[in-house]
């Protein structure tokens, strides 16, 4: 008779008839926010380096109950700013979760029906370091002083992977192309036969998981008459209490494609005979991400099944911070009982007929609007385009690569991504509406980049400084300060531009004999930009005026910058 190891995974879709190991990552369930006509109330704030005071982009910000249960949970953008809804008024609190960073977790705060706080975060990098680690006891490990400090810094930061993987799927609105595959294997690993096929999936989650008080009691391989189940720990089992009491752990390092690696290792206590699970976590040395999770099973009683039931994750980051599986196999093997007589006894023994394999790779992932966020095998560019004349993102830039035909388009924050991209070396630059407006046709930044594939390169754009701006356009013509007065001149009732318009900028300047007016007249160009230099410390009066329509008079002064949008409807004169 057979025993089929059984799947008790949750994506029937795309995982039929293997094996059975269930989920690293948890199912999580999903959050209906709001009720009709009820008011959001919300958090903002922005997370910075506490040191530096520069912007942390791509970290999870997660609201917590008072009683530090999640809620949900948002990434901080390339300026570090965030914004989080909570489901209803009430207490809550923050914790921040980034790679490479201490999380922290803010003050008790409250918010009432339809308020808003604002809050602002600072957050300590972290130092990953390897030093020689004791394990002492017959059945339980002890690391001591700074050793246990270490192995709890380089848990962290595979919590937080796993975290954000477990939380990923249809709230990110991903799509992932997977190449899915199942193999088939002799008892010594020789492949027989193979089926692969591409599914598009808004979630790769290989496993699933029982409770960790299922598994603590049963262990984590279930051999039953037709079957044998095997288990595998998902987040929530991975950090609880009773999985870090009954395994030990211990560092090690390693080189991987010409970079430090570290290694945290964990396997149960000496004398735990259930059926359990050891692995590693591949973890970065310099910058903490995890790469890869490896495990495998002892005291399942067959030797063979034991050292053939194994599996193995990858992770990857995509440039805006969220993570996911980027690829993932699990390996059962397939046991026959034999049947016979051994002297007048009727006896059953188990032995391995061979191996089944299952896995995936993501070749592509997709955002909701069509754009290809990562491609495996192939370069990518990653960035914010600033605004330096408002010193904030800007949204709706036209980034490309010069020589090809690669383009995108910033988003709110200013954020971009250019991937599925070839190596080699070439040119980043941007176009925007705002850069027309200060005169600039050309890209108003570029910058050179490097690109090999499988990496990511990163470059920001931006708009130059108001100085900039105005010292480019406005010649000095006398000891006065210059400001620079621009902007459009649109038709309100058309909701269109009006090219050729008069502007005159009025002001005075007083003097000993008395008070002088000054003017000066200019039209808007073919795109209905106008472009004034002025003295910036006058008080200033706009007129603006075209043919049918009535001339509108605007009042403004500069504030603390040489630069001035002022964009002009005018209302076209009503019929006769």
């Amino acid at each position: 008779m057979m025993l089929i190891p059984r799947l008790r995974a949750a994506q029937q879709a795309f995982i039929r008839g293997t094996p059975c190991l269930r989920s690293l990552v948890p199912v999580v369930a999903l959050i209906v926010i709001g009720a009709a006509g009820a008011r959001s109330q919300a958090v903002h704030g922005v997370l910075l380096q506490d040191l530096t005071g520069e912007a942390v982009g791509g970290a999870y910000i997660v609201l917590l109950e008072a009683d530090s249960s999640a809620v949900t949970r948002v990434l901080t953008n390339p300026l570090g700013q965030f914004r989080v809804h909570a489901p209803r008024s009430g207490t809550y609190r923050l914790r921040t979760e980034r790679i490479g960073f201490k999380s922290i977790v803010s003050e008790l705060f409250d918010l009432v029906d339809g308020g808003e706080f604002e809050i602002e975060l600072r957050v300590e990098p972290v130092i990953l370091r390897l030093d020689p680690l004791t394990i002492e006891g017959a059945r339980e490990c002890r690391v001591i002083g700074d050793q246990a400090l270490q192995v709890l810094a380089v848990w962290e930061e595979a919590r937080k992977v796993l975290t954000a993987v477990a939380w990923a799927g249809p709230r990110e609105q991903l799509l992932h192309e997977m190449e899915h595959f199942e193999r088939w294997y002799t008892p010594n690993f020789r492949m027989v036969h193979e089926i692969r096929e591409m599914i598009p999936t808004h979630r790769v989650m290989p496993f699933r998981s029982r409770s960790v008080e299922e598994l603590e009691e049963s262990g984590y391989v279930i051999v039953t008459e037709d079957s044998v189940v095997y288990e595998a720990p998902d987040a929530e089992v991975f950090f609880s209490e009773p999985f870090l009491q009954h395994h030990c752990f211990r560092l090690e390092q390693r080189r991987r494609d010409g970079r430090n690696m570290f290694g945290l290792r964990f396997e149960p206590v000496r004398g735990r005979d259930t059926p359990d699970v050891k692995g590693v976590f591949w973890l970065d040395a310099q910058t903490g991400a995890l790469e890869d999770l490896e495990l495998s099973y002892v005291n399942v009683g067959v030797w063979q099944r034991e050292r053939g039931a194994a599996a193995e994750l990858q992770f990857e980051q995509l440039p805006d911070g969220r993570w996911f599986v980027r690829s993932w196999w699990i390996r059962m093997p397939l046991v026959r009982r034999r049947e016979g007589m051994q002297g007048p006894v009727w006896q059953f023994q188990d032995a391995v007929v061979g191996l089944e394999q299952e896995g995936g790779e993501v070749l592509r992932v997709y955002a909701m609007d069509g754009r290809t966020v990562y491609a495996r095998g192939s370069a990518t560019v990653s960035g914010t385009v600033f605004d330096s004349t408002t010193g904030a993102g800007l949204a709706g830039a036209f980034v490309r690569l010069q020589g090809t035909d690669r383009v995108t388009i910033s988003d709110a924050a200013g954020g971009y991504w250019l991937t599925d991209l070839p190596d080699g070396d070439y040119t980043v630059t941007f176009t925007h509406p705002r850069a027309t407006l200060f005169g600039m046709d050309e890209s108003p930044d570029q910058e050179d980049v490097d690109l090999e594939i499988g990496t990511v390169v990163y470059a920001d754009l931006a708009l130059p400084s108001p100085g900039t701006v105005v010292s480019r356009l406005c010649t000095a013509s006398s000891d006065v300060e210059q400001g620079l007065l621009v902007g459009r001149i649109s038709n309100a009732a058309a909701d269109s531009i009006i090219p050729r318009a008069r502007v005159s900028v009025i002001w005075l300047e007083r003097s000993a004999s008395g008070s002088t007016a000054h003017r000066r007249e200019v039209a808007s160009d073919s795109t209905g930009v106008y472009r004034a230099c002025v003295p910036r410390a006058a008080s200033l009066s706009v007129e603006v005026s075209a043919p049918g329509m009535p001339m509108k008079a605007v009042p403004m002064m500069f504030g603390d910058s040489p630069l001035h949008v002022l964009d002009v409807e005018l209302d076209p004169l009503p019929e006769p």
